[in-house]
């Protein structure tokens, strides 16, 4: 039986500033709202008044109930007359960063830029000009962050507004698998040699603006189930692109990149650049390599050829491509692993010819 879709917390935090707005506006509270999702699907959500000046949601998860599911979002909406945006801020229960490397910036709330994106669209729907203040407030914020890895990540005194979709979509282990050999089996139908793969939407887009039009298998954390299944249908070729943070664990041992099920690639990348600093994330080392200018030269493609070298050996393909993209979706570096000798190596290890920065090729 399928499960039943969720919305996330920057969902539920749209529908309550959008009905706070509403009650801004006419003195009246609705029952519900429509709140239009990043991809352009609508969805419907009850909101209701609390004792003050918020307007709240129930954060539903779905049928796979994480810790944020069943908890109050509420979301307060006010005129100013600074600024003629939407000026977006977290309460109480809603965290704040304390270190570089997320996409939110040191003392900023930890509202992420596509949600925040959602509440400022949900509000200018209702109130199409002037300045507006919307507070976002997470009464058990506190409490529910100590079950995340929110306190890890440098983010204190409360959860994240999270969600790129807008929608929590359950799906249990074998449904995925499933999945993934779905894919693969269509992409097999257009294409017997090769094959485009990425963990999610990031790199699915991302490869997409690299490849214009085609079709990317999404694999989430089942990258050694996906590579054993595309050489099992006979493809001689594949072409993976995404996150050093995702990606990097094949170095590691690692082909599912579940976070519980792996350990965290900051201090593995850390230490292939020999760097001495702590870092928070892996974001946090491309910001600090770019800004050296090692991305530039090629050092993640160096990285990406390595991991293109582990996967040809560990699955046999006759050839194999990596890409890596930051959170921002921008390619910081290329790179390749073939048995085929009409191309031209930039490195060689153990016969095979791995080219680290060399444009990949269709």
């Amino acid at each position: 039986m399928p499960g039943r879709n969720g919305f996330t917390t920057g969902t539920a935090a749209a529908a309550a500033a959008k009905a706070a707005a509403m009650r801004l506006l006419t003195g009246t509270t609705p029952e519900s709202v429509s709140v239009t999702l990043p991809h352009g699907d609508v969805l419907y959500i009850n909101v209701y008044d609390t004792t003050g000046s918020y307007v709240g949601v129930i954060k539903d998860a779905g049928s796979d109930p994480d810790v944020t599911d069943g908890i109050e979002v509420l979301a307060r909406v006010r005129r100013h007359d600074g600024d003629q945006g939407v000026c977006v801020d977290g309460g109480y229960g809603v965290g704040r960063v304390t270190r570089p490397g997320l996409q939110v910036s040191v003392g900023q709330s930890a509202i992420n830029p596509v949600p925040r994106q959602m509440i400022v669209s949900a509000v200018r729907e209702v109130i199409h000009d002037g300045g507006i203040e919307v507070e976002v407030v997470v009464p058990r914020g506190v409490d529910c962050a100590r079950g995340t890895f929110n306190p890890r990540l440098g983010i204190v005194d409360g959860i994240s507004i999270l969600g790129t979709t807008g929608i929590v979509r359950p799906m249990s282990t074998e449904a995925l698998k499933a999945t993934i050999r779905c894919e693969i089996d269509v992409s097999f139908e257009e294409d017997n040699r090769m094959a485009y793969l990425a963990p999610g939407g990031i790199g699915e887009t991302a490869m997409k603006t690299l490849f214009e039009g085609v079709r990317v298998v999404q694999f989430s954390n089942y990258l050694g189930y996906a590579l054993s299944y595309a050489r099992q249908k006979g493809l001689n070729h594949v072409v993976i692109g995404g996150h050093p943070g995702k990606l990097a664990k094949v170095l590691m041992g690692y082909l599912d990149t579940h976070s519980s099920r792996s350990p965290t690639a900051v201090d593995f990348i850390r230490g292939f650049f020999d760097l001495k600093d702590n870092f928070n994330t892996v974001e946090e080392v491309i910001q600090v390599l770019r800004a050296g200018g090692v991305t530039a030269q090629g050092g993640f493609s160096f990285l990406a050829a390595e991991i293109a070298v582990r996967l040809r050996g560990e699955f046999g393909f006759d050839r194999v491509d990596v890409c890596l993209f930051d959170m921002d979706r921008r390619v910081i570096g290329q790179g390749q692993c073939t048995g085929q000798p009409h191309l031209t190596a930039r490195e060689e290890k153990n016969g095979e010819l791995c080219s680290p920065s060399d444009p990949l090729a269709r």
